[in-house]
Order: C-alpha cells, then structure tokens, then sequence
C-alpha cells in the first residue's frame, strides 16, 4: 500500500471517527404531525370543511447529557388543512425547553395546561369537541385554558401508578398575581383517575380574587367497553360571569376495525336567570374506524339541545 493510500485511508478514519463523536453528541429530532379534515353540516348554515382534531406540524428531541439526564424541547404549531395557513403564532400549541431525568421532567416555554390536558384522557373524543368546539370551553367553567404562556412546569416520575404534575404560570405584569395548576393522576390497568386544582394567571393587577377551578375524573375498561366520566367546578370571582359547574359521561366500545363513541356534557352557571336550565347541554356520537394505526375514517353526530343546533361531519385523520 503506498504513503499515499495511507494518507487517504487515516484520513477517512478521522472523519469517521469525528462524524460517529458528532452523531453522538447532538440532539435526537423528531418530527411529527397530524393532519384532520372533513365536511361538516351545521343546522341553519351551508356545508363546510373542517377539522375533528386540529391539524399540526412539530418538532421534538432530547440530547443524551450522560449520567442519565437529557435536554429535551418541543416546537408545535396548528395549521388549517383546509386551506393551509398557519393558525395563531408559528409555535402557538408548544415551545419549551427542559431536562429529563430520573426526578421527572422539568421545562419552561408555551405549553398544554396541565388540567385542561387531563381531560383528553378520560373524554372519548380526546376531548376534541366537533360541536363548534363548545365541549372544550365548557369544561374549563370559565377558568382554565387549552395553552399556559411563560410557564415551568414539572412532570414526576410515576410511581405505583400515580403521577403529579405542577405548572407555575407567569403573569409578567406588575401587580398581576402568578397563576398555578397541580395535577395528580392514576393509571393501572383497566382503572384511570385524576384530580386537579388550577388558580388561573391574572392577566391584569386587579382587586377581586384569581379565579380557579377544581376538576375530577375516572374511567374503567370493561372488556372492549371503557366508560368515564368527570366533574368541574369553576369560579371566576367575577359578578357579570359568576360560578360553573359541568359534568360529562362517555363510553367507548370497540366495533369491529374501530370504537363507537358517546359523550354527554352538561354545563350550568350560577348567574343564568333560568336557574333550572343548562347554559350547555350536548351529545355526541360516532364511529372511527382504524384503516391503521395512524389513519382513521370517521362520521360524527351532535346536538347541542339548549340552542337546538345539530351538527354531521365526516372526515379523516391521519398522524406521523
């Protein structure tokens, strides 16, 4: 073999080895996403296209520190799939960056709200409501949120099947008061329960109290039937909204290649004048069939009986 040979063959190792130490090193991205359209039938307007879950492209990864500690992030934004533009900020749904390692999870930036979060577990529809998305707002009784900005949040380990999390929100404005979320929650086998307390961010320095909610929820799988259901208390502390109170069941039954879903939600408020009615009352039905485990056909039916408005939406979801 010649010196020059030699020279080519050393230097190739080098730069394999210099390449293997860079893989090595930098961070694990991932990229991922789901896309979600339908046509949707609403009582008194034209068919529209729309989403059942919002449609979203984002990107996560985690760097290997050593010693079993990890730098982790998440970027996620919400697209309109019918038309492709981007909704709200670029990284509206997550922006954060944290550590990962045997104490849980620690990270700061834009995030889920924690209790708000906890709903999607038990909620058949992953509390996506198709109704004008009335479900999701009802549930939060006038307190909670989807999304937390300028908050730290911590995610413990689970351990004999429970799992707590803490969220601190920032109010960045002087003489507004800090907001805070803690969430606890079990999860073994057929049985899935939690509870949460949430004191909302104030976004302005005022004299009334924060306000805040409590929330409850349980599920328990029978077979291919799992049932659940939850309970939400709010108080805005302020006298033009007053209180909430918001309870829904669901039920979710394995058919076939996919799972028939029912959900029942029910909202009152303290300040409505026909104290003997619902502020919100809806149903909701439907069937997703699984074309794999990434791709789902489905058609929904929903009625909201306090404003008598009925909604039918077909659609498809596919995530990766």
């Amino acid at each position: 073999m010649s010196i020059q040979v030699k020279k080519i063959t050393l230097a190739a190792l080098i730069l394999s080895a210099f390449a293997a130490s860079a893989q090595a090193q930098s961070t694990n991205v991932q990229i991922y996403g789901l896309v979600d359209l339908g046509f949707a039938k609403i009582s008194g307007q034209s068919l529209i296209e729309r989403e059942n879950h919002p449609s979203r492209l984002g990107f996560r990864g985690t760097e290997d520190l050593g010693g079993g500690l990890s730098a982790v992030f998440n970027l996620e934004q919400e697209i309109l799939a019918d038309t492709g533009a981007q909704k709200g900020n670029l990284f509206d749904r997550q922006s954060w960056v944290g550590l990962k390692g045997d104490f849980g999870t620690v990270y700061l930036g834009r995030t889920k709200n924690i209790v708000d979060g906890a709903q999607g577990k038990i909620e058949p529809f992953g509390a996506d409501g198709y109704l004008g998305k009335i479900n999701e707002a009802a549930f939060r009784v006038g307190v909670s949120s989807s999304r937390v900005s300028n908050a730290l949040t911590y995610v413990a380990p689970k351990t004999a099947g429970v799992t707590f999390s803490a969220q601190y929100v920032a109010s960045e404005v002087s003489g507004a008061k800090a907001g805070y979320d803690l969430l606890v929650q079990y999860e073994d086998g057929p049985v899935y329960l939690h509870a949460g307390y949430e004191k909302a961010v104030q976004a302005a320095a005022t004299t009334t109290d924060q306000p805040s909610m409590w929330m409850f929820g349980g599920a328990y799988k029978f077979g291919d039937l799992r049932l659940s259901a939850a309970h939400a208390s709010g108080d805005t502390h302020v006298a033009a909204t007053g209180e909430y109170k918001a309870n829904q069941f669901g039920a979710n039954y394995t058919l076939g290649q996919g799972d028939l879903k029912l959900s029942i939600l029910r909202q009152k408020n303290s300040n409505n004048k026909y104290s003997d009615k619902d502020m919100v009352k809806t149903i909701n039905a439907g069937y997703e069939y699984h074309l794999s485990k990434r791709s789902d056909l489905y058609a929904q039916y929903g009625r909201e009986q306090v404003k008598s408005q009925n909604v039918i939406q077909i659609g498809m979801t596919h995530r990766f």
